[in-house]
């Protein structure tokens, strides 16, 4: 169990850094020409642990076009699954329910649903629903970019974004008592950037958890890596751990897909 919370741990704070974001960092330290315009769009399909289908950090399932997220397996790695699945009503509303095997014990949850409701196809609100029972609303605030800027829950928490074009560069999230600034990014496109919406994975671990967390368009350079491999269209394909004799596992491969034209 103590391995699996510090495992997240540092998954939600792989980044950080301080002072001010300069896009057009080679990871190898040399200065690159920034990527200002996304031609090719592809949408994150998997996230795994050491390229092992077995050890799923996320799987999502798209509708062709990928404009709806269907399904989606969320995990830390270690063959530990939570399965969510979303329900649309119209274009305004969207169920999200999650569950588990039964033999597994290492989740707990916040709810055990929500409903998000959408304005301009970004999330307005999103009501908790724990039991049957509505438990909590976060509601969701935007610049005039339309880029997120500030997500309220438990009745009075903040998360909060400041932004700089395609990329956050100052940061409070899931409870985090202090903002987290981001000065290093590379010139990798980030996987979740095509990601629509900003979500917890409502897991009641000792700190909250992204289950997408699309606010940054470039990588940023990452504490804990220091290989960072991408295609030909830019998007990140893997990140090495910076120790190869670390206790954890040593890489994280990212695989997405094109949506099918009409």
């Amino acid at each position: 169990m103590k391995k699996h919370i510090t495992f997240a741990c540092i998954l939600a704070l792989l980044l950080a850094a301080c002072q001010k974001p300069d896009p057009g960092v080679d990871p190898n330290g040399n200065q690159t020409t920034d990527t200002t315009e996304t031609i090719v769009k592809k949408y994150l399909v998997k996230q795994l642990l050491n390229d092992d289908p077995e050890r799923v950090m996320l799987d999502i399932e798209w509708n062709d076009d990928c404009t709806k997220i269907l399904t989606v397996k969320y995990g830390l790695g270690y063959g530990e699954i939570i399965d969510y699945d979303f329900k649309y009503y119209g274009d305004d509303s969207i169920r999200v329910k999650w569950s588990v095997a039964e033999e597994f014990t290492l989740w707990s949850f916040w709810y055990d649903s929500i409903m998000i409701h959408l304005q301009d196809e970004r999330i307005d609100s999103i009501c908790c629903y724990a039991n049957g029972e509505l438990s909590d609303i976060e509601h969701y605030r935007y610049n005039e970019e339309g880029k997120l800027v500030e997500r309220e829950y438990f009745g009075g928490v903040f998360d909060t974004f400041e932004w700089n074009g395609e990329d956050a560069i100052e940061c409070k999230m899931y409870g985090y008592y202090e903002a987290i600034r981001y000065d290093s990014f590379t010139n990798i496109i980030h996987p979740q950037y095509t990601l629509p919406f900003y979500l917890s994975t409502e897991v009641a671990f000792e700190i909250r958890q992204p289950l997408f967390n699309p606010v940054w368009k470039h990588l940023p350079l990452l504490p804990n890596y220091n290989k960072y491999e991408s295609d030909a269209d830019g998007y990140l394909t893997k990140m090495t751990h910076i120790n190869s004799s670390d206790s954890l596992e040593r890489n994280v491969t990212f695989y997405y897909r094109t949506p099918v034209q009409y």
